[in-house]
């Protein structure tokens, strides 16, 4: 009866604590989203005070940096009621002086709510923005600096690190590494040392995180141990305080970001339940880290690096209660990666094979340069180099060493898991190969293994059905067709000054969770950086077959495309409608017609109205969907195309509060009145149209699939 009774309060207890969490958690949320910049402000002028939070940036330019507000008022007649913004996050283009962290500012903003682009796999940069605090972004129009703030002493210290590191390194590579290290300013980490680091494995290495704070909550509690037995009067948790202070003064000296701070609450959480003396086991305190950690944010959950970070941990956990030999350190690398697996595939769509064994030499490595490299920085600032030779060998040696390993053909292996059910067999058979030797059979792991290795594509709707997803990807049109294994991108998106591009933001995190390596066919409508600028991102991540363009030159794998040009995939049938003709660059636009006998989409890139006349009086066909000519321009998507092909479903993919204001509210207008229903990719995201048997013709956006309270 007694055993019931503590059952059933066990029971009651954690259906409390579920409520009571989920209520903090929507109370968090809706405090949050109440700071937020409301939509109607969209491009909206504005004078603000507040000072620089973090480490400004300049690159190519253009100067980025984070701004906490103090005062806010509007510079035209706008009605404002309960307006509390609490940070920016700004650019300053062509900026006419050097900003410093601290500096007190009265600027001239144009801001807009926190907005990003929502795409399958892709990053969410809204909720990045909510959980850091943002509640609006935008750009500077005119600044004034006021005075320095006194509270902004790590931030300064940083920057002279920062710049002490720049000074005495030529190889941006090696100072960059230093600077994610020591300052936890990762910005100078190119792309290519990115995907180095990711093929080896080594990612966490150059991301501060529980790693390298739990390495320096290790050295403060050695040095307490030392200085406890050179002076036995010490107090005896000398070694825990120094512990936590060195460990939280690297948080700190890290920008004491989200990562950070929860690798610091972990490592805090283990070290006080240890000092205070409470005999508490190792899981009990690893969920009440977790507790912490999701109370200072509850959108953590859905933060990859908490997944990685505490699984880790877990791992270790359950990893201790083993046997100990002299071959475990390995053994632990293999068992990290087994456990670690199914995180991998589910995140990244794939696991480094070599960083096991790179890891054995570059964790050590590592944790040597960041101790060299902090006494170094003391030395160097009284202009002592005695270490910097030391310190510049272990740069050049793990740099060797990783890019040696990144670049063998298998270092990194892409693996697509079909269902959730493959992945939960996944699961099942990285538990029989972690488990304690004589529980379960190891072999038996690789029969839930097979999933993994027999995971192509289905073929089965290669005669029926076609899919086309319209990406959003702000002002510019990328727009994949898929009939089977069949695929054709119709543009690519712009690129920026940045040197990113929209490609790589939007589409590239699909492809790389599909394993889509190759394009059938590749359409660049016209010679605009808005649909092409991503052509060569494109090309270095995915092979094209054929080119179809309207500029440039050809040969015989790039073709212009021609009205009348027709080829099928099974029974979806392609079709140029026009192309490669006349002098304006828009009007020569490939206007591409995909169909099967129960849907049709049309994509006529920025083609005028003179030339949908033309297609129009040529044709007459009801279609499903149409995306909007020039992004709905005022000039395009005339009651010519609206009338002829009678579209039921429009889709305008135009930036959120672009400059050029598109799409033009006559254009919207036209539409409706056609009856057609529209899609707006910058309100929307992105645009799923599937043609399914039984002439069912879908069309759905995933900001309305895939709800989320905070965009």
């Amino acid at each position: 009866m007694l055993c019931f009774k503590f059952i059933s309060w066990h029971y009651k207890g954690l259906m409390l604590c579920f409520v009571g969490g989920f209520i903090y958690a929507t109370l968090w949320g809706h405090w949050q989203v109440s700071h937020k910049l409301s939509d109607e402000f969209v491009r909206t002028d504005w004078r603000v005070t507040g000072v620089i939070t973090g480490l400004p940036r300049t690159e190519k330019g253009v100067t980025h940096f984070n701004f906490e507000v103090a005062s806010i008022e509007a510079l035209s007649d706008i009605e404002i009621s309960d307006l509390s913004v609490r940070k920016l996050k700004l650019s300053w283009y062509k900026p006419s002086q050097i900003l410093k962290p601290g500096h007190k500012l009265r600027i001239d903003v144009r801001l807009k709510p926190p907005h990003g682009l929502v795409n399958p796999n892709g990053f969410d940069y809204e909720r990045w923005l909510l959980v850091r605090g943002f509640d609006a972004t935008g750009y500077v129009r005119s600044l004034e600096i006021t005075g320095v703030s006194s509270f902004s002493v790590i931030d300064n210290l940083r920057d002279l690190i920062n710049l002490n590191i720049e000074s005495r390194y030529e190889n941006p590579k090696a100072y960059a590494l230093l600077q994610a290290l020591i300052t936890g300013y990762k910005k100078n980490l190119s792309d290519e040392s990115w995907e180095i680091l990711r093929r080896s494995g080594t990612v966490h290495l150059a991301v501060i995180s529980g790693l390298h704070i739990g390495f320096m909550a290790v050295l403060g509690w050695w040095i307490g141990r030392i200085i406890s037995f050179l002076l036995p009067r010490t107090v005896a948790y000398l070694p825990y305080v120094l512990s936590m202070m060195l460990a939280g003064f690297y948080m700190l000296l890290a920008g004491a970001e989200i990562p950070t701070q929860r690798a610091f609450i972990m490592i805090a959480v283990f070290v006080s339940s240890a000092m205070m003396r409470w005999f508490v086991d190792h899981w009990t305190r690893w969920w009440v880290a977790l507790v912490c950690v999701l109370a200072l944010s509850p959108l953590a959950a859905f933060e990859v690096g908490l997944w990685l970070s505490f699984g880790a941990v877990a791992l270790l956990i359950w990893f201790s209660q083993l046997s100990i030999t002299w071959y475990s350190v390995f053994k632990l690398q293999l068992a990290l990666l087994a456990g670690m697996l199914p995180l991998y595939l589910f995140f990244f769509s794939g696991a480094s094979t070599v960083g096991p064994v790179i890891n054995l030499i570059a964790i050590p490595l590592v944790s040597v340069l960041v101790v060299v490299s902090f006494i170094n920085l003391i030395l160097t600032s009284i202009d002592l180099y005695w270490l910097a030779y030391i310190e510049q060998t272990i740069v050049r040696l793990f740099w060797w060493m990783v890019e040696n390993a990144a670049s063998w053909e298998w270092a990194f292996i892409d693996i697509q898991y079909q269902t959730i059910l493959s992945l939960c067999l996944v699961v099942v058979a990285c538990v029989i190969l972690i488990s304690p030797k004589g529980w379960i059979p190891k072999p038996l792991a690789f029969i839930f293994l097979l999933p993994l290795v027999f995971n192509k594509f289905e073929n089965s709707r290669l005669d029926q059905e076609f899919d086309v997803i319209v990406f959003d990807v702000g002002q510019g049109l990328a727009v994949l067709v898929e009939v089977g294994e069949y695929r054709l991108l119709y543009d690519t998106g712009a690129s920026y000054k940045s040197g990113s591009s929209a490609f790589e933001r939007s589409l590239l995190p699909y492809f790389q969770s599909k394993g889509i390596k190759q394009l059938d066919h590749l359409i660049l409508s016209h010679d605009d950086n808005d649909h092409v600028g991503g052509y060569s991102v494109l090309t270095k991540n995915t092979a094209v077959k054929e080119v179809y363009r309207s500029f440039g030159r050809v040969d015989e794998s790039n073709k212009y495309c021609r009205r009348g040009d027709i080829w099928h995939v099974g029974s979806t049938r392609f079709e140029f409608l026009a192309g490669s003709e006349g002098i304006e660059d828009n009007d020569r636009s490939c206007v591409l017609l995909v169909s099967n006998k129960q849907c049709a989409v049309l994509l006529p890139g920025d083609i005028s109205k003179r030339v949908e006349k033309r297609i129009s009086i040529d044709q007459n066909l009801n279609i499903d969907w149409l995306v909007a000519s020039h992004h709905g321009s005022r000039t395009s998507t005339s009651d010519a195309i609206l009338k002829g092909f009678r579209p039921k479903h429009v889709i305008f993919s135009a930036g959120y509060g672009n400059s050029f204001n598109h799409p033009h509210p006559e254009v919207v207008k036209r539409v409706y009145k056609s009856g057609a229903q529209a899609y707006f990719t910058a309100t929307d995201g992105a645009v799923f149209l599937k043609s399914r048997k039984e002439n069912r013709c879908i069309a759905e956006s995933m900001r309305h699939e895939e709800i989320r309270f905070w965009r």
